[in-house]
């Protein structure tokens, strides 16, 4: 191997030559050199490399295979990449099948370095088809508004969640209409919601309350203001509060500012501080009353609204009375 590198291209113009690069891909000890190597060759590696990636048979030690794919990238080769991502894979040994889905992480992350309009439409297939966490990350990429219903129902996945959220945000105008349905919808049925849906549920709806909506969609997501988990009836609470509806919006997020979950008592008081202006003499009037009881709910709330009403106040000592 090493005598190849050395030599340069002057040794490798035999076929042999090439795939004795390519087989290097596969050493502990030489695969990112074959990858220099491979690429110095230039286009007439791509054949090689492309037996190698279409017909070289999966193996639980990817890396080298995830070679083969960065290597075809580095050579402007995405056409082998879009032919392997659309290739029917029949791969029955579940831990090869995962290991398989890595290298076809990569070949979707890597067919993002070329935006073209086609290689969006095979990105967006394929995340119609299966949740790849590379495929979602390379098509929020393009930033394509046709790219909005495929994203949010990547949502529901909990290796792709962050990157759909990423993708979103960007085309949020049109991913709206899905949002909102999305947040509607519990699944299997509301009764028996998995725990999947009520993940995608929350992170749809903590996007709308995010980024806004207008106030003629409102009545299809007033309801979660009467929801049962926590998240997104303080979520719907912060797309009310910002419609102008006050005072539901204040009582529900007063209400879980005593939550057991400290991420959303954080974002709560975050959402109040910011709008301390126009909640302050209601959090006071709450605060009065509170001061009054004796009751552990009520105390701990009292010490969470002097927090956020005088934020050099510790969360826990609530000593100080507001002024």
């Amino acid at each position: 191997m090493a005598e190849f590198v050395e030599g340069g291209g002057a040794q490798l113009d035999d076929e042999a030559g090439i795939d004795r690069l390519v087989q290097g891909l596969f050493s502990l000890t030489e695969g990112e050199l074959s990858v220099a190597a491979l690429v110095g060759v230039g286009e007439r590696a791509v054949p090689a490399l492309r037996r190698v990636l279409l017909q070289g048979q999966p193996s639980t030690v990817y890396l080298p295979r995830q070679r083969v794919v960065r290597t075809l990238a580095e050579l402007g080769a995405f056409w082998v990449l879009k032919e392997y991502l659309l290739q029917e894979k029949k791969i029955k040994d579940p831990d090869l099948r995962l290991a398989e889905e890595a290298v076809e992480n990569t070949a979707a992350r890597e067919l993002a370095r070329n935006q073209s309009e086609e290689n969006c439409c095979v990105l967006l297939g394929l995340v119609m088809q299966r949740k790849l966490p590379g495929a979602v990350e390379a098509l929020a990429q393009f930033h394509q508004d046709a790219a909005a219903p495929a994203l949010v129902a990547a949502l529901e996945s909990d290796f792709c969640r962050n990157a759909a959220v990423e993708g979103i945000r960007p085309i949020y105008k049109a991913a709206v209409p899905y949002l909102i349905e999305s947040a509607r919808s519990p699944e299997p049925s509301r009764s028996e919601e998995s725990a999947t849906s009520l993940r995608r549920r929350r992170a749809a709806i903590r996007l709308l309350a995010e980024q806004g909506v207008e106030a003629n969609v409102w009545p299809s997501l007033e309801f979660l203001l009467h929801e049962t988990d926590e998240w997104l009836q303080s979520c719907a609470a912060e797309i009310a509060f910002r419609l102008h509806r006050t005072e539901p919006a204040l009582r529900v997020l007063l209400t879980h500012l005593t939550s057991d979950d400290w991420v959303l008592v954080d974002e709560i008081a975050h959402f109040l501080r910011q709008h301390l202006s126009s909640v302050r003499d209601a959090m006071v009037r709450e605060l009065e009353r509170a001061s009054a009881s004796s009751d552990v709910e009520k105390v701990k709330r009292c010490r969470l609204l002097r927090w956020i009403l005088k934020p050099g106040t510790g969360v826990t000592s609530g000593e100080n009375q507001v002024a």
